[in-house]
This record gives structure tokens, C-alpha cells and sequence, in this order.
């Protein structure tokens, strides 16, 4: 499970306890709902009760299993369960949820029917129809046939069809129902009956009202050239997994069910993401090609494997008193918990083996895609390696991924291109100073003195003030969302020549977001060039901020400057505290040429350390997270 090379018999496992605890969140729903009449009196017509529904759910099961196995496998089904589940037992505000919990607990009626319509069970069920559409999970929706927000709505299946009818119109449902039809939309399957990974499971989902795990959603149409690209994308990835990374694509096929698209800021910059209650789904927007597709499903295959494996057994410890400890995701803009380390670094690490594996194939893209998540992955396990929220099992997932990521082959670095290594550790280099920026403190009054001893030409101290992580709710920056624009422009680079001329020349004419890469400037691009001269010109004549004294810094590459990289914060904090004492605005290359003008001997052990990491005190020392940063000699 550690390494994601996982067998037939692990994926049946965890696809069984998948099951069984949607089994049991809907008998602890129903449980729930026995006991309270008050649910349903706001309803405006009488729905079919859960335990109705549930009683008509087993027989579609005892007829025909497979139907009611199609129904509970849809992942908006657990999308709708789970946080019901939470609603009932929490309130309301657990969830933001705004929905009636009539309408939310009738929703077994829309179980039941579809169940009924596959095993070809007589039924009549009165379902709520969220803007009056019927939601069959694992089939379909209807047009609305109903009035208002939530409507109560009639499906009868019997010998003659399948037919939905309210107070504003009736539709018959076809014969064949994974085809359209006036008033039915059903959910596409790209590939044919055969789907895309060969099991027929996957659809695209723009349909149903739960497919969102934000917000309650209406069926979004997809345009026929949309359509059309989705089917070429999976089929592309899909052969290129199964010909080049068996155990991927075996891990793909066994855990993606669904796909969820939505839009994203460009096909440079898909957006993707998975939630425990909806096992199998993934939310994405069209990536560029298909090796970029097989990348995401490989991220968040991995990601749906080890939310499986948590719930069979406790990866982290409780917290039970104070905040709970962040770090540092080096793929991330935010200090992430525990659990969002340990699942970047397992998804990352799959995602880095495919790239190593395409290096031959696509040359500097994938050189770029490879060390660049190489260098990630080795801070993300510096900070694993010293967080003290695991449990047994979450140690051995972490020792076995620690394991495979160091032994892989091909993992050395030093052989690729030049170039895309040098575009890789400036991406990393950039997103971790952006990241020091936004969420590291050094305490005003080590600043203030600092500032002191330079104002009276004395030099630095031999050991320099750590910085700490700024309390939640204390001021923190919010992320920007240009925190990665550089390393955007570098993939872009690495990627495709002439789309990297096209976004450079409308950078410098001025045009925001190219490619919906934010916050992208002149300067980055000449950056990612190499032209670094014309870099650090560019950089030095914008109004000073925390970004363009970054791009100092990367531009210098080397020397004293590179303390604007290594610890941004230190050289703000300084900057920030002469203005307190009212001295003259400093120039960023001097401060840095200062702070770093003190014997490196006397560089103390954290210093040299990449991230180290813990809770609100260390070490007995109030206010945040200490953290200093230097590349760890690995």
C-alpha cells in the first residue's frame, strides 16, 4: 500500500471496505431517521420513507445483485451519504449544508429507483428532485418535471417502461438507457460499453446533483468537441498506462470509477482533487495531453488507495489539546497538516515514477516533471521523518515509501539535461521562498535588534533568529495564487517552445494571466530563459516586494543574495524593523549582503536543516513553529 503497487487481491479488498462502510453510514442514517418524525412535516408532499426505500433496495438485491451493486459503486452516492450522515448526527453547521434534511433523507427513494430500473423490479416511489430532475445514481437525470427548489415527484417502472411525472410535465425514460433521449441525460461513458480501463465503469459525471462534494450542483451540458476530447484523452492515457506502467494502470483502473469535469484556469494548468466521501471520483479539469491525464489519475488514484487504507486502520495519532501541527507541502501554498504531507508525498511519489519512466520519451518535459518532484518529495519526508503524529501503520506506510522513493530506479538526478534540472530547482526554489514569505515570522524584537547592530556598522550575530510559523488567524497572508507562476512558465518551457514565446510576448505587452498562468511578469520569463542579467535588471526596477526580491535572488543564483531565497522572511523582518526606527528604505541585496557577512563556521545545526517542523512550542519556545533552511546533505 506504501508504494502504490498494489495487486488484484488489495484492490478488491479495499473496494469491499469501500462498500461496507457506505453500508454502514446508510443504516446509521436510517437508524437515526427511525427515531425522528420531525423531518418530515416541513416536506411540501409526502416523499417514500427511507426505511420504505430501504426495504425496496433489498428486493432489487435479492433479484438481481449486480443492479443494486452498479447503484451503491456511483460515488455520488457516498457524496450525499456521508455528510448526511455528519448533518444528522452534528447539525447543519457541520457541513454547510442548506438543503432541507427532508429532501437529503428522502434521497433513499432515489436508491431505491434506480436499483428497481436496473433489476427490472416493479416499483412506484415518490423521490425529491432537486429543481424538479430526478437523480437515478450510476444512470442518469431527468429533465425537471417539478416546481421549486426540492419537489416531491412519482417514478413508476413496470412492464411498459419506465416513466417520472410531477406537477409540471411527466418524462418517459427509453428502452436503452445509457442513451440520450427527450428528457433524459444519461451519464457518458467514454470508450463504448467497454469504458475506457475495460471494466465499463467509468463514467463522466456533469450530472448529478452530489457529484460536486462543495455544493449541490445542476447538470452542466458538455459541448460535442468537449466530449470528444474527453474520449480521446482517456483512451490515449489509458493505452499509454497499460503499454508503459502496468501497476499504475492496475491501480487507475481498480480505483477511478468516476470522473468529475470541471473547468480549470487553462489546459497548461488543469486543477484535479478527490474527497474520502466519494471514493472512486475524481474532479477534473482537461489536461493538455494525455500524459498529463495518466499523471493526474496516478496522483489521485493514489490519493482515493490511501484514504482507503485509513479507514481500515488509523494512520495519525488524535490530537487532543491545542492546534493541530502544520508543515511544509512543497507543493502547496498553505502549511499543510499531517495528513496532508504524508497523502502529497505517497501521491507525488507515484507521480514522480511516471515521469522517471517517460524521461526517454519526452525528454525535457519529463526531466523537468521528474527532479522537480524529486526535490519536493526529499523536504517532504525531511518534515515526515520528524513528525510525531503517526501511528504504527502510518510509520510503516511511511518507512515503505521512504524506501521505494530512495531505491527506484533512475532516481539520481545528475544524468538528465542540464537545463530542465536548472528549471526544476528554481521552481522549487521559488514556491519554497513564496511559502517562507507568506507564513514565516521572525519575532519583532530579534529584528529590532538586528536592525540596531547594523544601523551601528556592527556585524550580524553569529547565529541568525529563527523564524516561526505565524498562528492561524494572526494575520497570516492568504495565498495569491502567483506563489507558482514561475514554475508554470518553467513547465511551459519544458513543455511546449512556441506557447512559452506566445505567453512571453504577452507578458510584455501587458496582458494579465496568459494561460492562466497568475501573476506571471516579464522578469520570470527571462528568468526561466536564462537570461538572468536581464532578470535581475528587470527585477531591480519594479517597486520592491516580497516577489520581486525573490526573483533578486534566484537571478543571483549564488553569493549573499541567495539569502533573499534561502530565508526571505529574515531579510523582510529586518527591512520591516529599520522602518520602525525610521532609517532609510534599504536596498534587499545590501540587507542580504549583511546577514550573510557573518562567519559560515558559526552557522548553527538548524540552519543547515531543510524544514524542521512540530507543534505551537518546541523546545519550550512559545509562538509557532521553528524553522530554518538549508538544502539537508542527502
Amino acid at each position: 500500500m506504501a508504494t502504490g503497487q498494489v495487486d488484484d487481491a488489495d484492490l478488491t479488498l479495499l473496494r469491499s471496505s469501500q462498500r461496507s462502510r457506505l453500508l454502514l453510514a446508510l443504516s446509521a442514517i436510517l437508524a437515526w431517521l427511525n427515531r425522528s418524525e420531525e423531518t418530515w412535516r416541513q416536506a411540501p408532499a409526502l416523499p417514500t420513507r427511507p426505511a420504505t426505500a430501504w426495504e425496496l433496495l433489498a428486493g432489487a438485491q435479492r433479484c438481481d445483485p449486480l443492479a443494486v451493486e452498479a447503484v451503491l459503486g456511483d460515488p455520488s452516492v457516498g457524496s450525499w451519504a456521508f455528510p448526511l450522515l455528519r448533518r444528522l448526527r452534528h447539525g447543519a453547521a457541520a457541513v454547510g449544508s442548506q438543503t432541507p434534511v427532508w429532501a437529503e433523507a428522502s434521497l433513499f427513494a432515489a436508491l431505491a429507483a434506480a436499483a428497481a430500473v436496473r433489476a427490472g423490479v416493479r416499483t412506484t416511489v415518490r423521490v425529491p428532485a432537486y429543481r424538479g430532475r430526478v437523480w437515478l445514481p450510476s444512470l442518469g437525470v431527468t429533465d425537471s418535471v417539478g416546481r421549486g427548489s426540492w419537489a416531491v415527484v412519482t417514478l413508476e417502472h413496470g412492464p411498459s417502461g419506465t416513466v417520472v411525472f410531477g406537477d409540471q410535465g411527466s418524462v418517459r425514460l427509453p428502452e436503452d438507457l445509457t442513451r440520450p433521449a427527450d428528457g433524459w441525460h444519461p451519464l457518458p461513458r467514454p470508450g463504448g460499453d467497454g469504458g475506457p480501463y475495460g471494466t465499463g465503469a467509468v463514467a463522466l459525471d456533469h450530472l448529478s446533483p452530489f457529484r460536486d462534494f462543495r455544493s449541490l450542483s445542476d447538470p452542466v451540458a458538455l459541448a460535442p468537441r468537449t466530449l470528444e476530447r474527453w474520449h480521446s484523452l482517456l483512451a490515449e492515457s489509458e493505452a499509454l498506462l497499460r503499454r508503459e506502467q502496468p501497476a499504475a494502470h492496475r491501480l487507475v483502473t481498480g480505483m477511478v470509477r468516476t470522473i468529475v469535469p470541471v473547468d480549470g484556469p487553462s489546459e497548461l494548468r488543469a486543477v484535479s482533487a478527490t474527497v474520502p466521501d466519494a471514493p472512486g471520483a475524481v474532479t477534473m479539469s482537461l489536461p493538455v495531453d494525455a500524459s498529463a491525464m495518466a499523471a493526474t489519475f496516478i496522483h489521485e488514484a493514489r490519493h482515493h488507495l490511501l484514504s482507503s487504507l485509513a479507514e481500515l486502520i488509523p494512520l495519525f495519532l488524535p490530537v487532543h489539546e491545542g492546534p493541530e501541527p502544520t508543515y511544509f507541502a512543497p507543493w502547496r501554498a498553505d502549511p499543510r497538516p499531517l495528513r496532508g504531507l504524508l497523502f502529497g508525498a505517497h501521491a507525488f511519489t507515484g507521480v514522480m515514477s511516471f515521469w522517471q519512466a517517460r524521461r526517454a520519451a519526452e525528454g525535457e518535459r519529463a526531466e523537468f516533471e521528474f527532479v522537480l518532484h524529486h526535490r519536493q518529495l526529499r523536504a517532504a519526508f525531511a518534515g515526515l521523518r520528524s513528525a510525531p503524529g503517526l501511528t504504527r501503520a502510518g510509520g510503516l506506510v511511511l518507512e515503505g515509501l521512504t524506501e521505494y522513493f530512495h531505491e527506484a530506479p533512475g532516481t539520481g538526478t545528475e544524468t538528465g539535461a542540464a537545463t530542465p534540472r536548472r528549471l526544476a530547482e528554481l521552481s522549487y526554489d521559488a514556491e519554497h521562498a513564496a511559502w517562507r514569505s507568506a507564513h514565516l515570522a521572525v519575532e519583532p524584537d530579534e529584528a529590532t535588534s538586528l536592525a540596531r547592530r547594523l544601523l551601528a556598522g556592527e556585524p550580524p550575530p553569529a547565529r541568525l533568529p529563527p523564524a516561526r510559523l505565524r498562528p492561524t488567524g494572526s494575520g497570516t497572508p492568504r495565498p495569491s495564487g502567483r506563489e507558482a507562476a514561475r514554475t508554470w512558465l518553467a513547465r511551459l518551457w519544458c513543455t511546449d517552445r512556441e506557447a512559452f514565446a506566445s505567453v512571453r510576448r504577452q507578458l510584455d505587452e501587458g496582458h494579465p494571466h496568459p494561460l492562466g498562468i497568475r501573476g506571471a511578469t516579464p522578469g520570470d520569463a527571462l528568468l526561466v530563459c536564462g537570461d538572468t542579467d536581464a532578470a535581475l535588471d528587470w527585477y531591480r526596477r519594479r517597486p520592491s516586494s516580497p516577489e520581486m526580491w525573490t526573483g533578486i535572488g534566484l537571478a543571483h543564483r549564488t553569493g549573499a543574495s541567495r539569502l533573499l531565497v534561502e530565508r526571505p522572511e529574515l531579510v523582510l523582518a529586518l527591512h520591516t524593523a529599520l522602518q520602525r526606527l525610521g532609517a532609510e528604505p534599504a536596498d534587499p541585496e545590501d540587507l542580504a549582503g549583511w546577514l550573510a557577512s557573518r562567519p559560515a563556521s558559526q552557522d548553527s545545526d538548524a540552519e543547515r536543516v531543510d524544514v524542521a517542523v512540530g507543534p505551537d512550542t518546541v523546545g519550550g519556545v512559545p509562538g509557532g513553529l521553528v524553522i530554518n533552511a538549508q538544502h539537508p546533505a542527502e
